[in-house]
């Protein structure tokens, strides 16, 4: 079957994308339009929203939203706009971030807050509500965003701690809704984007995406799409040739154990095993 003739696979959906005034956002809103999909194209940036939803308007129904997703009653409304517009919320792709570039102990508490508030927060608020429209109806997928930062990068510690938040988000969501019709899965992509371009700025060795928020994204409308009907709790690594899934955490196998440990025993299982 050619792109021509087969079903476009969000077709009928209604989907929400946050932070989708540029970069990966957009990239996602573009395919998800092309596949079909009804969008609430959400970002801080009302202009940059506005710009991408009458962009998407030529090809299906896109309205613009500039909700702060940091705050409760803005993820509220944000969720609630794409049901009082089309009637559901099927999908929902978390992807609003920001980035605090710098050395841990330079990080100031707007700094923390901010990072922590838009990125983990904004994915939770707005998750939460869309969850509690997506059980009611027995259907909806939920896409957050993460990050590889979440294994630790030194100059962006509090963009890490919020990625790796959002992971825990998302294998706690998945288990919860088990069994319930709604799915949440989460992406970790490799990509140029803005946030990435502002750490390079400042800290040229610090690893950053340089493959293209496009390549992304086929991945992103699979996972809101019916054929990932049986896929949740995964977190998939995307970005240009690349596609793997990430292994959850678990504790380093076999185990140390003695009847009862002392400081010494503890320091000589480390000595032995895992220095």
């Amino acid at each position: 079957m050619t792109d021509q003739t087969r079903s476009r696979v969000l077709a009928g959906h209604s989907v929400v994308i946050t932070g989708a005034g540029r970069g990966l956002g957009a990239a996602f809103a573009r395919l998800a339009a092309a596949e079909g999909a009804r969008l609430v194209v959400n970002d801080i940036n009302a202009a940059a929203a506005r710009q991408i939803a009458v962009e998407l308007g030529e090809v299906t129904e896109a309205i613009a939203d500039s909700s702060d997703v940091s705050s409760w009653h803005g993820a509220e409304r944000l969720i609630g706009t794409c049901i009082a517009r089309y009637g559901s919320i099927d999908g929902l792709v978390s992807n609003a971030g920001v980035i605090a570039v710098g050395r841990p102990e330079e990080a100031t508490e707007a700094d923390l807050r901010h990072v922590i508030e838009v990125n983990l927060l904004g994915t939770a608020f707005c998750g939460v509500h869309a969850l509690r429209a997506m059980l009611l109806q027995g259907r909806g997928s939920i896409v957050n965003v993460t990050s590889g930062a979440q294994l630790g990068l030194p100059t962006v510690a509090a963009y890490a701690a919020s990625k790796g938040g959002i992971t825990s988000l998302t294998y706690s969501w998945a288990a919860a809704t088990k069994g319930s019709g709604v799915r949440v899965n989460a992406v970790s992509p490799d990509a140029a984007t803005p946030l990435a371009a502002e750490v390079a700025q400042h800290f040229p060795d610090t690893p950053a995406g340089d493959k293209s928020p496009e390549s992304n994204a086929p991945a992103v409308v699979y996972l809101l799409s019916d054929l990932a009907s049986s896929v949740t709790g995964q977190v998939v690594l995307t970005g240009g040739e690349r596609l793997s899934v990430l292994d959850p955490p678990s504790p380093r196998r076999p185990a140390a154990r003695q009847p009862e440990w002392t400081v010494e025993l503890v320091a000589q299982a480390f000595r032995e095993r895992w220095s």
